[in-house]
């Protein structure tokens, strides 16, 4: 149970509400304020390159309007075990740390160095308002890398595009350039009261019943271990990130176009196969994360933790080659998009069991499948004399990063034209050896290079 001396210390909260379903889940998953989804570790990071007159002052005040226009960027869960819910704080400043980068000959390979000093270093307490932070690294007056951190419990990957967004757009206002109007948007805590009363509409009661037919017997496969699981000792996570090769890229694409498909449903089937060979195990119950947005489009614009789990269940069994392997994971997706549910929904009338394959090893963990794709960004075009560019290409590795509830997940980004730039692979370092991760992926990555060769081959065995 939060404590009272625990509470930030901002002033008197503005308003309190019920829990959304996402908050509710993470709630699930509580182990206090100093590790898990609570933790300071429990956050989200995103990194962008600026070039244009930069004004710290400015920069510290569109922060500030940022904080100021999304309110659950001041809000703290409540963890009350008998009622918990949450509250809203007033604005409060940003803490903005501005550094010098030193000279350097390859700017852009020191400006992914510089993002994974701060990444390695950042820390971010749940009940320390606002829960946004932020470091700006300076080449020169024209020149910076700005990174953006936030507690998971307030945002997603989703949502630091559109805090990006709104504070290029705040920050040119502040300097009284020409800027896009900020678009609509409505605040988190109408989100959580449209998902607490759809919960209870027609839909869901049979988007309920679609779930407890779909997943009746089934089992989320879960992959084994290289050491014994002891869940009271804290996990340490560690990242593992690669690029993805262009041909493969290539080649994944142009199957997608021509099953009518998309790249994800390629990749997600290629994943199926994996974990088929892992493990055996034809009838695959495995979760993807969604960005918890296509129910309802007017919350696109709306900062929070959006992000949705969605148990797909595809069954490998008589597949005679990866293009029906490909049809076939098509159809279990566009279905479970049709029915979502918050994961605690669906979990609340199935109530699969955890099956790691015929081993029946309990020490194994589930892996989470996503594709990051995110909202059209304005730095293509740049807002007011600034223009941004995500930094997308990460490829130090490293073996202290932010936290997830549990388990490995694989991430892979697309950027706006479609296109994978890189894949993201986290995992409990006490459950597993780097080494591990890396075969898999390389197996993963030969499963997927033949299917994509030979698609209409016999599935390797």
């Amino acid at each position: 149970m939060t404590t009272e001396a625990q509470l930030p210390q901002t002033g008197n909260a503005l308003a309190s509400r019920p829990l959304s379903a996402n908050e509710e889940f993470l709630y699930a998953f509580d182990r206090g304020n100093d590790l898990g989804v609570f933790g300071p570790r429990g956050i989200v990071v995103g990194s962008w390159r600026l070039h244009g007159p930069l004004d710290p002052a400015a920069v510290q005040l569109a922060l500030n309007d940022v904080v100021a226009r999304h309110e659950v960027l001041r809000t703290w869960i409540i963890r009350d075990k008998d009622a918990p819910h949450a509250c809203v704080y007033p604005p409060s400043p940003v803490d903005l740390t501005v550094v010098g980068i030193p000279p350097a000959a390859d700017r852009e390979r020191r400006a992914y160095e510089f993002l994974d000093e701060v990444d390695r270093a950042a820390r971010l307490a749940a009940t320390r308002m606002p829960l946004l932070q932020a470091t700006l690294g300076r080449f020169d007056d024209n020149d910076a890398v700005l990174v953006l951190i936030t507690h998971h419990t307030v945002s997603d990957g989703w949502s630091m595009q559109v805090i990006m967004r709104d504070f290029g757009i705040c920050y040119a206002k502040r300097r009284g350039l020409p800027a896009p109007e900020l678009p609509p948007m409505r605040q988190y805590g109408e989100y959580a009261s449209w998902q607490q009363q759809a919960r209870h509409g027609k839909s869901a009661a049979i988007a309920r019943e679609y779930w407890q037919t779909k997943l009746a017997g089934g089992k989320i496969l879960t992959t084994p271990t290289d050491r014994t699981r002891h869940l009271d000792v804290p996990p340490v996570y560690s990242v593992y990130r690669y690029l993805f090769e262009r041909e493969l890229v290539s080649a994944t694409n142009a199957l997608a176009k021509s099953l009518h498909s998309s790249s994800f449903m390629v990749l997600y089937a290629g994943f199926n196969l994996f974990l088929h060979r892992r493990t055996g195990v034809s009838d695959i119950v495995s979760p993807i994360i969604t960005s918890g947005r296509t129910e309802e489009p007017e919350f696109e614009h709306t900062v929070g933790p959006l992000f949705n789990f969605l148990p797909i269940r595809t069954d490998l069994s008589g597949c005679a080659n990866f293009a029906e392997l490909v049809h076939r994971t098509r159809a279990a997706l566009l279905e479970a998009y049709s029915y979502e549910l918050p994961f605690g929904d669906i979990i609340g009338v199935s109530e699969p069991e955890l099956m790691q394959g015929p081993t029946n090893d309990l020490n194994g963990v589930v892996t989470a499948f996503q594709i990051s794709q995110f909202p059209e960004e304005l730095e293509a075009k740049g807002v007011g004399d600034i223009r941004y560019t995500t930094l997308r290409q990460r490829l130090t590795s490293s073996e202290d990063t932010s936290e997830i509830p549990d388990g490995n997940l694989w991430d892979f980004d697309l950027d706006p034209a479609g296109n994978v730039v890189g894949v993201v692979v986290k995992f409990n370092s006490l459950d597993f050896d780097q080494s591990t991760i890396i075969a898999m992926i390389d197996e993963y990555r030969q499963l997927l290079h033949a299917s994509l060769k030979s698609p209409d081959s016999e599935l390797p065995r």
